[in-house]
């Protein structure tokens, strides 16, 4: 049956966003607070937020959703994703909150036809940068509704064929993140040990790094790089790096260069081979992926740490050591503050094992070899895993709209 959205719904609303100024409508508060980056077009087990008794008290839009209430994102980076709240919750005003009739549609199914409906609501969209759509545009989205009985029986078949993607896809993930730990090992072992196991070793005094090599000096940072503050005022470069996964990259810029112009007159200007260290947050960080190399002349956020090799200096070694400092959390214990944000004041006069320039050269040749065999393996299984996930994906709009028939006898 051919119908809209909130023909099988018994309630649609949203939320709002108490004053993030007061902090007593945050500080210690207690009831979950759902926002549309906790939609993770799944089951949503828990609030990355919650506020308290007063934000309820003088936000009467503030409204309670049930359990079991399916949710959809209507701003920003994640419109069209989806989920199944798990828990009474609010919500913010960029969540559409819709609660499902159960004698017409379950909560899963429901779900599943709205996310299936994302490229409709890209398309519905309007705004500018951060692009919207409405709880009416959600409302009167058409989709097409099976008998309750089908529902169950589809939604077994894919439980059934989804559980088993998704053990193949939880085995790759287990076997890429082993090569990652590989890598880091590599690295780890070579800028702090060296290449031949028979170095007579010495004490390097720092209990992060232990014993190195007995013919390598233990140096400060100061010695081989100075700080860079060197702001894009005169919008020389209208093209920004940012960080990602432990790489400097491109920005993805959709807009005009002069649509850019008084964020990036306050970025940093970098040159190839300066590296770069993210410093930010360092009591949040999960992954460890916050040096990279610059790999030409850009511009960056100036709230990172840029450090710039002087003339001479093997850039891509101190490229490894730091990343291997990273790795092993060496920053955590460095920066000032409530938020624990590192600068290059705090990490000038640190003391780093430095070989002579001969190792240096060839511990980069050898990790350059044996991580590049190493990011050529874990490529091959992120491939499988993205073929996994778009035949998952596939899967389920096949069954859903009918375009692949499933035996019920097998469930």
């Amino acid at each position: 049956m051919i119908t809209r959205v909130k023909d099988v719904v018994v309630n649609i609303g949203s939320g709002t966003t108490p004053k993030s100024s007061e902090p007593r409508y945050y500080d210690n508060g207690s009831t979950p607070w759902l926002n549309s980056g906790d939609l993770n077009d799944d089951i949503v087990e828990a609030s990355s937020k919650y506020i308290t008794d007063d934000a309820i008290r003088d936000f009467p839009s503030l409204h309670f959703y049930p359990k079991g209430s399916v949710v959809v994102a209507m701003y920003g980076a994640s419109i069209g994703n989806t989920g199944i709240i798990n828990f009474d919750t609010t919500v913010n005003q960029a969540c559409c909150v819709l609660t499902p009739d159960e004698s017409k549609i379950s909560s899963y199914f429901l779900q599943l036809l709205l996310k299936l409906s994302k490229p409709k609501f890209l398309l519905e969209s309007f705004g500018g940068t951060q692009p919207n759509i409405s709880q009416k545009i959600v409302a009167n989205t058409l989709i097409d509704v099976p008998p309750l009985a089908e529902q169950e029986a589809i939604a077994a078949y894919l439980d059934k064929e989804c559980e088993k993607i998704g053990r193949e896809i939880e085995l790759l993930e287990r076997k890429a993140d082993g090569y990652r730990r590989l890598r880091r090992s590599l690295i780890n072992n070579a800028v702090t040990r060296g290449l031949n196991p028979n170095n007579p070793l010495k004490p390097s005094g720092n209990v992060w790094i232990g014993d190195i090599p007995e013919h390598w000096n233990y140096e400060r940072v100061e010695r081989y790089f100075h700080s860079n503050t060197e702001i894009n005022k005169d919008f020389e470069f209208t093209r920004a790096f940012k960080f990602y996964m432990g790489t400097i990259v491109p920005k993805n810029e959709e807009l005009e260069d002069e649509d850019y112009h008084e964020v990036y007159i306050r970025y940093t200007k970098v040159k190839a081979n300066d590296i770069m260290i993210n410093g930010l947050n360092l009591n949040y960080d999960l992954k460890s992926m916050r040096v990279g190399i610059v790999p030409y002349d850009g511009i960056i956020t100036s709230a990172y740490v840029v450090l710039r090799p002087f003339d001479g200096v093997n850039a891509q070694y101190f490229n490894y050591l730091f990343k291997a400092l990273d790795y092993r959390k060496f920053f955590h214990g460095m920066g000032k503050g409530v938020r624990l944000t590192l600068s290059f004041n705090e990490l000038r006069t640190f003391e780093i094992p430095v070989p002579p320039i001969s190792d240096q050269r060839e511990i980069v040749a050898y990790l350059d070899e044996k991580c590049g065999k190493v990011d050529a393996i874990v490529e091959k299984i992120e491939a499988k895993i993205e073929r996994l996930k778009e035949l998952k994906r596939s899967l389920i709009n096949e069954v859903v709209t009918g375009q692949r028939a499933i035996n019920t006898s097998e469930l």
